[in-house]
């Protein structure tokens, strides 16, 4: 291979890897910003210059050692954006929306890359060049390992921060307690168990294969969903309009509008009842005054 053709190559692979972690982490924090703290950007980490969030060995280094080595599972991470989850309206119950939001985006990501092949293939019955064809393939596998593997309950992994916010507080309490010990029982689930295996000649990468399937089926759910495969297409032109309807929703979501939307609903549907109420306390109170006009008028006039 040329030069040229390596450095196609690595931007094929390195573009969507720093997207997938860069808009993972500006989505914890325009989340964040959502329920109240305001930490993140402050610090000028809801920015998309890859500059202030990338990590040299997670962004870059750790992904393409996976990929050289034929790793059954890509994963990296960046430098995670400040959260101070006690600035939450709502501590507990927010940290878990703040930390589904950097998953969310990867997903959104993988779906918008399913869904230009879709519509290259089921509408416009074209085909795309193999270079961009590959490009959206590795968004698609990045973004859905990137996901679920942030998805580990772990802390301080997103899952970890989803099964604390869910926990009741007792509970909650002792489980955020492992966070000190969380890297290590990664490191060692993802790296030092697996160097065991090798070393006692047996397989012992149960979780980097777990997370492989999965992303594997997740990816064949899509295809088959979406008609990129070789069946017969499952999804019609009725489901892009859907579809269409969910990316909107989607990205109403990642930029706060539907959390300010529900609580203006709420604060509407609270001023009608009370509108309400209002006017039925009106209501009563003219009635007293006007039987006592009628009173009044009944009464006869002094000459």
């Amino acid at each position: 291979m040329d030069f040229s053709g390596t450095v196609l190559s690595a931007g094929e692979w390195a573009v969507p890897v720093v997207f997938a972690v860069v808009l993972h982490e500006i989505a914890h924090g325009y989340a964040a910003l959502c329920f109240g703290d305001t930490t993140a950007r402050d610090m000028k980490r809801l920015s998309l210059n890859p500059l202030r969030h990338v990590d040299p060995v997670g962004t870059v280094l750790f992904p393409l050692i996976l990929i050289l080595t034929s790793s059954p599972f890509v994963f990296g991470w960046a430098k995670p954006v400040p959260v101070n989850f006690a600035r939450l309206r709502h501590p507990k119950k927010d940290m878990v929306w703040v930390a589904l939001a950097g998953p969310a985006m990867n997903l959104f990501q993988a779906l918008c890359a399913f869904f230009v092949l879709s519509v290259c293939k089921n509408v416009l019955h074209t085909g795309l060049p193999i270079e961009i064809q590959r490009f959206l393939l590795n968004i698609i596998v990045l973004n859905l390992s990137v996901m679920t593997f942030n998805l580990i309950p772990v802390l301080p992994m997103d899952g970890g921060r989803i099964v604390t916010g869910l926990l009741p507080l007792k509970w909650a309490v002792r489980f955020a307690k492992t966070e000190r010990y969380g890297f290590g029982i990664i490191a060692f689930l993802l790296i030092l168990l697996p160097v065991l295996g090798n070393y006692i000649g047996r397989d012992l990468d149960i979780v980097s294969r777990f997370l492989a399937i999965t992303v594997q089926n997740l990816a064949s759910f899509f295809v088959g969903f979406f008609g990129l495969g070789e069946k017969e297409s499952i999804m019609g032109i009725g489901f892009f309009q859907l579809l269409i309807i969910l990316l909107i929703v989607l990205v109403l979501f990642g930029r706060g509008k539907l959390p300010a939307l529900a609580e203006d609903l709420g604060k509407s549907v609270s001023a009608f009842k009370k509108g309400l109420n209002g006017d039925k306390e009106e209501e009563k109170k003219e009635a007293p005054k006007e039987e006592n006009k009628t009173a009044e008028n009944d009464q006869p006039k002094k000459e």
